[in-house]
Parts: C-alpha cells; sequence; structure tokens
C-alpha cells in the first residue's frame, strides 16, 4: 500500500514537470517565432497614435455562452463600463443542460454586459465543428443551422427591463478554431467582417482587417505563461498592430469549477479557465504599456450601436446605406452631429467620433451621459433646450449653461458629464 501511493506521487510529480516544461517550450517556441516575424514601426512614425486608427491594442475574446455567470459574475467589475472593452462569443444553447436554449436571465447578463461596451459576437448556434458538420451535411445546412439559426435567435430576444436587443453580430469566432478557406469565403463578407481563429504567421492583425484574423488562446492545454505574456505585449506596443487573445471560463484559482457538472466532458470543459488575476495581469501590463483594449468588431474598422434610432440618425446624416457597415474612420474625422429629435436613449457608439467638437441631443430620452468622457474635443453640447458649452480658463474647465446664463466650475470631464446627467 505504501509503495503504491509513492508511485503515485512519482507519477503525478512527473507529469506536472513534463507539463510544465511543454508550456514553457510552447510558449518560449511562440515568443521566438513572433519576434523573427513581427515588422516594427520606427519610433518617429508611431508618436502620435489614434485609438481605432494606429494605436496598437488587446482584444480579450471569450468563447461559448455557457460560462455567462463566470463572464459576468468576474468579468463585470473587473472590466468596467466602456473601460476594458472585451468580445463575447455566443451560442444559442447550454450544452451543459442538453443543449436547452440560452434562458431570459442568461440572455439578460449577455445583454447587460453589451450595455457595458463589450461585442456580443457570433460562435455558432450549437458550437458545432465547422468542417465535420460541414462535411456530413453540406455547407449549406451548416450555414443554416449554426450561421443563421443564430442570427434569428439574437433577433427575436431583447432585456426582461431596458427591452435593448443584441446588436447584429460583425464578427465570428470558429468553434474549436476549426476552419478551411471555402467556408471562410462563404461567411466572408456575405455575414461577417472578420473570423477568429488561432495562430497564425505572425499572430497580430492590423486594423480594418477583412476575413481571418489569428488569436492566441490562453487556456486549456495551452495555459496561459503571464511571464511571455508580458514580452509579447512589449512586442506588440512597437508593431501598430493587434493582439486577440482567446480565452473561456473566467473563474479564480481556487474555484472547481463544479458549475459544469461531473463527468469527463464536464471536467474538461472546467480545464478551459483562466484567472481573474491572470486577466488583471494582462490588463496591468497593456495599461502600463500605453496600449487600447479593442472589440474583435473594432479591429475590423466598425462601428456598431446599440439604439437602432442612434444608428439610423447617424446613417442619414452620414449618408450611410442601411445595408452597410459603419465604417470607423467615417465617424473619426465628423466634428459637428446633430442627434436632436431621434428618439434616441443610449448614447453608445458616440465614442468613435474622436474629433467631434459640438453635439445636438435636444429633445431625446437620454438618461446616462458617461460616454461623452471619451470624447476628447467636446466643446458644445446641446441638452432639451440647453446648451453647455465648456471652455478652459486658468487650467479648469468652465460649463456655462448660455440658455441661464449659469456658470459652473468643472475640473474635469468626468464632472462635466455628471453635470449633464442632472440636467
Amino acid at each position: 500500500m505504501v509503495v503504491e501511493s509513492l508511485n503515485k506521487i512519482v507519477r503525478r510529480t512527473l507529469e506536472n514537470l513534463l507539463k510544465h516544461y511543454f508550456h514553457w517550450r510552447y510558449w518560449s517556441t511562440l515568443y521566438r517565432n513572433m519576434v523573427r516575424q513581427i515588422e516594427y514601426i520606427p519610433d518617429k512614425e508611431n508618436k502620435q497614435c489614434t485609438p481605432f486608427v494606429n494605436k496598437p491594442g488587446i482584444v480579450l475574446s471569450f468563447d461559448d455562452s455557457y460560462r455567462i455567470y463566470d463572464w459576468y459574475k468576474y468579468g463585470k467589475n473587473l472590466f468596467g463600463y466602456y473601460d476594458v472593452k472585451v468580445t463575447f462569443n455566443i451560442n444559442g444553447v447550454n450544452p451543459i443542460h442538453n443543449n436547452r436554449e440560452h434562458t431570459q436571465h442568461e440572455i439578460d447578463k449577455l445583454l447587460e454586459l453589451q450595455a457595458q461596451g463589450h461585442e456580443i459576437a457570433h460562435h455558432g448556434f450549437k458550437h458545432e465543428n465547422t468542417t465535420k458538420y460541414a462535411t456530413k451535411y453540406g455547407v449549406d445546412k451548416w450555414l443554416r443551422d449554426e450561421i443563421i439559426a443564430l442570427f434569428h435567435w439574437m433577433e427575436k430576444h431583447s432585456h426582461s427591463i431596458t427591452k435593448e436587443r443584441f446588436k447584429k453580430p460583425v464578427s465570428f469566432a470558429f468553434p474549436h478554431f476549426v476552419y478551411n478557406e471555402g467556408i471562410l469565403k462563404q461567411l466572408v463578407p456575405n455575414y461577417f467582417k472578420i473570423t477568429r481563429g488561432h495562430l497564425n504567421k505572425d499572430n497580430l492583425t492590423s486594423f480594418n482587417s477583412v476575413g481571418f484574423v489569428p488569436s492566441i488562446c490562453l487556456d486549456g492545454y495551452y495555459s496561459c505563461n503571464t511571464y511571455y505574456i508580458r514580452k509579447i505585449i512589449k512586442l506588440l506596443k512597437r508593431t501598430g498592430k493587434n493582439l486577440i487573445l482567446t480565452c473561456h471560463s473566467i473563474l479564480p484559482e481556487d474555484d472547481n469549477g463544479d458549475i459544469y457538472g461531473v463527468g469527463k466532458k464536464a471536467t474538461k470543459w472546467g480545464d478551459w479557465r483562466v484567472s481573474p488575476n491572470i486577466i488583471q495581469t494582462i490588463i496591468e501590463e497593456a495599461k502600463k504599456n500605453n496600449l487600447e483594449f479593442y472589440t474583435t468588431s473594432e479591429i475590423a474598422g466598425i462601428a456598431t450601436f446599440i439604439d437602432p434610432n442612434m444608428e439610423a440618425a447617424i446613417r442619414n446624416q452620414l449618408s450611410i446605406p442601411s445595408d452597410k457597415w459603419i465604417e470607423i474612420n467615417k465617424l473619426i474625422d465628423v466634428k459637428e452631429l446633430d442627434l436632436s429629435n431621434k428618439g434616441i436613449s443610449n448614447l453608445d457608439g458616440i465614442e468613435y467620433f474622436l474629433n467631434l467638437e459640438k453635439l445636438n441631443l435636444k429633445n431625446n430620452v437620454i438618461s446616462d451621459f458617461r460616454l461623452l468622457k471619451k470624447l476628447p474635443k467636446l466643446k458644445q453640447v446641446y441638452v432639451e433646450n440647453h446648451l453647455l458649452q465648456k471652455k478652459r480658463i486658468d487650467g479648469a474647465s468652465i460649463i456655462t449653461n448660455l440658455k441661464s446664463s449659469c456658470v459652473m466650475l468643472s475640473l474635469n470631464i468626468s464632472e462635466w458629464t455628471e453635470t449633464l446627467t442632472f440636467i
């Protein structure tokens, strides 16, 4: 009995050593290959970096929406409100419970994450292996069952309280990272602008990418190595490109993952996880290197909007047809925008107007103006029957209500937008 116990201990120790060696070799090889292939931008060309244009960033991409409870529990506060934006790639069903469709409670949580600035992207209705399913039943049936079915499912659901709906997905994440060129041609541009897979070439993605883009997986048998992640982030800083990091669950190290049930399959699902500490490390390292956080659709160069009235008003004012994606580069240079009397309730998408100076929001139903903090050049905002004008006087921002001649002192844009909220 003693000898048998010792043998088990030795076997486990050897397995752990081999696993550690495999992970270290995997990440060191990955990093060296990236170093050899990456083309750097000279410092003088990379001093003035604009988000969505040439400022490098990271996409945190999370797969499988049956993990919604840990995404919400550990991710909502970790990522904040339009601070660290991530992409959640969803399905229409929960395989833990015999492929039942998501409950209203789960749908509400997904839509609340969307309301925090995150992208809800397409990951196949039932998460079928793309090539296996298409080979067995044909590409057309795969498109109907996996792609179109999830589009229809998303279109018919809304939040139980706010009534907000899912944005139409711009990006698709291949289940199990499996795809072929024939299927890719069927998806882009007929259904999506961009599709995410796994490793490819230098593993980085340029802005305005079309078609397939690579990512680096951080969990499962790849197992995140924070030492090399830090080194890769430092490489990224001088490339002018973006890095997509694929994850699945967000669970603390001491969580045994029993939310996925028991058995071999459930154990495997539970292994695809990263801890909040690892995510926090990535966030801190990215911010230390002055990198942005983007969604997958944003590095594809596409703007999206929660409020359909907001989107319709933007399309009308900028003459963008309803059957075309709205490109971020068409919004960045806009200096004046009139969105008055449009029935707008949500300002999501306004953050893309980085050069906006004057904004008319009169006679809408907006109660939350926090996103105006994202607009560094904004000087004048009409809200209801008031014109608020921001001026710099002796290092402070002066907000003047021109209608009532009321002058308010505000030290920063945060206080300014808080003032707007209550007018």
